[in-house]
């Protein structure tokens, strides 16, 4: 591991306005009294656990070799006793196997061990401390890169990102290293991913959902909007700054991942490191929340058949550009002119977003190309792109994985970054 650094040699950053102003106004009380480490470190990651193994931690940086600091909310709403005890063993194990113990708040306390890293832990599990059913793991992250970011604003870690992952991930070696290597102009990273399992049929299940996964990636590539990377809340890397300027995870139970990523690409581009920094994430069936891998995964596995398990029609993205290429038409010779697109699918949209009312309001905003554009890009954020896609599902007969590949319109969606994950999967 990488050697720790005196504290006494490490200034305080500069808190940025936007920092200081979420820590005062809108971080978790959880982050109250967390000033008192005495070590500086290079990362700090953040890691939500909820009715994982004992030894989940040795497992995700069973590869990691760097001066890191794991930050971990280990968490069980008020209706799952079964998640609390597990949690409880799991809590119990870390405390038992460290060699020091600092309490930082009356629920916060930094473990240090002989051969692993610092871990700050953050118990959410203990009754009268569990998180609301309906806040689930948004809760759980938003409170841990909350701590993060106090912590940085203290000058106490060195590079000024917060690390995302989850309990069933595998790091790889250069996760911390190479990812944020000449990222300095974006405001988050989403890192690559590939699911592994020694079963067959849960990877023969797991592959219909990643293929879902980047299809629906491929269909917005190739459309042509900005919000172009897949959100999974075990592959971000969020700057610090822009974290606060965006007010934090949202406290949802599912797709926090997704919300957080679709505000941050409005202050800043999001990088997708495709194929360069691979996270390893385990295959299983979960129910810890409404939608996502698991979900997915135990709904395939009811169906009667996997080809009962259906896709958008490509054409749904391609109507998906011939809206984002009629959105660029219509600042046009130096003004901006509002009219309906004469495209029946196109129209039909442009009737159901409320286009009209909503661009003549902003009119008077737009008084030039590029601010037209930044509209568009606020305006027409990833939300609305799927709201687009579902609202185009409805004309088109979803298709199952062979009649999908069959159909000329995917070659239009298909690309090289697609065509490779399929190619290196398919084993048919």
């Amino acid at each position: 591991m990488e050697k720790l650094i005196d504290i006494k040699s490490k200034s305080k950053p500069k808190q940025s306005r936007a920092v200081a102003k979420y820590l005062a106004q809108y971080a978790e009380e959880d982050t109250i009294g967390i000033n008192n480490l005495n070590r500086v470190y290079d990362y700090v990651v953040v890691v939500p656990l909820c009715n994982e193994s004992v030894d989940c931690l040795e497992t995700i940086f069973s590869n990691i070799n760097n001066n890191v600091l794991i930050i971990t909310v280990i968490n069980s709403p008020k209706n799952k006793p079964i998640w609390q005890d597990t949690n409880a063993r799991l809590i119990n194990k870390l405390k038992k196997e460290s060699i020091n113990q600092d309490d930082l708040s009356i629920n916060s306390i930094l473990l240090k061990f002989n051969e692993f890293n610092d871990v700050l832990l953050v118990d959410k599990n203990t009754i009268n401390q569990q998180i609301p059913s309906d806040n689930g793991v948004g809760l759980a992250r938003k409170i841990g890169c909350d701590i993060a970011l106090r912590i940085y604003s203290d000058g106490l870690i060195k590079y000024p990102w917060i690390f995302s992952t989850d309990g069933d991930v595998i790091l790889p070696r250069n996760y911390f290293s190479d990812s944020i290597v000449n990222c300095q102009n974006y405001s988050a990273l989403v890192l690559d991913f590939k699911h592994f399992s020694d079963d067959n049929n849960l990877n023969d299940l797991q592959y219909l959902y990643d293929f879902k996964l980047r299809y629906y990636h491929a269909g917005i590539v190739y459309a042509g909007t900005t919000y172009d990377y897949i959100p999974l809340g075990s592959t971000l890397i969020v700057n610090m700054d822009c974290y606060a300027q965006v007010r934090g995870f949202p406290k949802k139970n599912a797709g926090e991942d997704f919300y957080l990523l679709n505000k941050l690409t409005k202050i800043k581009p999001i990088k997708y490191r495709n194929n360069e920094i691979i996270v390893n994430i385990k295959s299983r069936f979960s129910d810890r929340v409404p939608f996502g891998t698991g979900p997915a995964l135990t709904k395939i596995d009811n169906l009667i058949h996997t080809d009962e398990y259906k896709y958008y029609n490509p054409k749904c993205f391609i109507h998906l550009k011939n809206w984002i290429d009629f959105l660029q038409s219509i600042w046009s010779e130096g003004s901006l002119k509002i009219c309906a697109p004469t495209d029946k699918n196109l129209h039909d949209l442009y009737e159901f977003l409320n286009c009209q009312k909503v661009f003549e309001n902003s009119r008077a905003q737009i008084t030039s190309k590029s601010r037209w554009q930044q509209f568009i890009q606020q305006w027409f954020d990833a939300f609305k792109t799927l709201k687009a896609v579902h609202f185009f599902d409805k004309k088109y007969t979803r298709l199952n994985y062979f009649q999908l590949l069959k159909t000329d319109a995917f070659g239009k969606v298909l690309n090289p970054i697609f065509y490779d994950f399929i190619k290196d999967n398919d084993k048919n």
